[in-house]
């Protein structure tokens, strides 16, 4: 039997590793010029590894330390104590440990201990419900700030159900929110490995899917390749987009799904200075301003200098994107001066990853709409001969991540075989 695996990010990846170990004939097809996807490490911009894409291992029992651990890889627990910069919403600038300990309001937004709260209804939005609950002003400027940052959007459109899951009462998701690991060598020795051995097409657009008899898959110049199954991987944006097209029609069920999720407009601005600009025992700075979330991939390495890294997601990421590039890269630079009070900062380097704007990415990573709690759930429904996978499809407490988007690779997988 042979698979058609549409993508070589780590669902596509993962997806045909499995299939191939069950002894299945597997093809993998890849728009961009490289696989990764939504995950792409650099090794030119500052000589070092710098994760232009999904950057963090996050906790300590995922998936992917099986791959960190056989390949011999290094990676650095970002503690966010003692490591990390805060400004608070009065001003004052301290450690995350001293902010917590300092300011009540910030710190409910990091332990996230709501236990006493009602739960969130079904179409309410992170904010209606935050709010509800009794959230000052305050406090919601800080989950804009850090929590909707990383989810990927504005609060009016976080599914307050769904990120109820991220919440985390009990021990073994808790530590998800408080323990982030990164991979010194760069994520790409993993997908590396995961794509060694794979028949991988790169710069293979698909433009049309007929899944009539079989599957037919059909790209921009015309290729024609035909499976008896196929596992689409296609970022929500993509499938979203209407970019490639459905014979039959997908089912109604999928629309819904569709229709219940949003790719989030994730963007990273990376500056590179010849100087360090900050301690080198600070890794990361949480600011008033925007960008919210800057960290440093050099943090730890034997550099001159210093490369940081701006998170901006949601509104932020809209305002900033509104600019312009070079604007917006500009706009970055004087918010960061502005908070470490160092006006004369200059960038050696300065660089703008912009996956809204990527036509193969299409946005960040995928956020759960108010009223729509069931969508991954349902997006990830198999529909024979076509099964589904990517980060928009794994569960509410592994979407938007790496080991969800393998683990969902997996799923599809499993899935497959089962059926057939």
């Amino acid at each position: 039997m042979s698979v058609i695996v549409i993508g070589a990010g780590f669902a596509g990846l993962s997806a045909a590793n499995h299939l191939k170990k069950a002894g299945k004939d597997v093809i993998v097809l890849e728009a961009r010029d490289r696989i990764g996807g939504r995950c792409y490490t650099n090794h030119e911009f500052a000589g070092f590894p710098v994760e232009f894409g999904a950057e963090l291992i996050h906790g300590s029992k995922v998936i992917l330390w099986e791959f960190v651990k056989k390949l011999g890889l290094t990676t650095l627990h970002w503690k966010k104590t003692d490591d990390s910069m805060v400004r608070l919403e009065d001003g004052r600038w301290m450690t995350m440990l001293e902010a917590k300990q300092s300011s009540p309001e910030f710190a409910v937004t990091r332990s996230w201990d709501l236990s006493d709260a009602p739960e969130p209804k079904a179409d309410e939005n992170l904010g209606n419900y935050l709010k509800r609950i009794g959230f000052t002003d305050e406090q919601l400027q800080y989950v804009k700030r850090s929590f909707a940052n990383a989810v990927g959007d504005d609060m009016r459109f976080i599914n307050a159900q769904a990120a109820w899951y991220e919440f985390a009462f009990d021990e073994e998701n808790k530590e998800y929110l408080e323990y982030d690991y990164r991979i010194i060598e760069g994520y790409s020795l993993i997908y590396n490995h995961l794509a060694d051995g794979l028949d991988i097409r790169l710069e293979t657009v698909v433009k049309s899917i007929d899944w009539s008899d079989g599957v037919t898959v059909t790209t921009e110049h015309g290729e024609i390749f035909e499976g008896d199954q196929a596992v689409v991987t296609l970022p929500l944006g993509v499938l979203q987009s209407g970019m490639v097209t459905f014979s039959p029609a997908l089912p109604s069920i999928k629309e819904e799904a569709m229709a219940g999720l949003q790719m989030g407009p994730v963007m990273k601005m990376i500056y590179q200075f010849d100087e360090p600009i900050i301690e080198k025992t600070i890794s990361a700075i949480y600011s008033r301003l925007n960008p919210p979330m800057w960290w440093s991939p050099s943090f730890t390495r034997d550099v001159d200098g210093q490369v940081w890294t701006a998170f901006v997601s949601g509104d932020w990421a809209r305002e900033l994107l509104s600019l312009g590039e070079e604007s917006a890269l500009q706009k970055g630079l004087e918010s960061l001066c502005a908070e470490l009070g160092k006006p004369e900062l200059q960038a050696k380097e300065m660089t703008l990853v912009n996956w809204p704007h990527d036509p193969f990415s299409q946005g960040g990573y995928s956020v759960n709409l108010p009223g729509a709690t069931d969508a991954r759930e349902k997006l990830a429904q198999p529909t024979p001969p076509l099964y589904w996978a990517g980060e928009a499809t794994a569960a509410h407490e592994n979407a938007a991540t790496i080991h969800g988007a393998y683990l969902s690779g997996e799923r599809a997988a499993k899935e497959l075989l089962d059926f057939n």
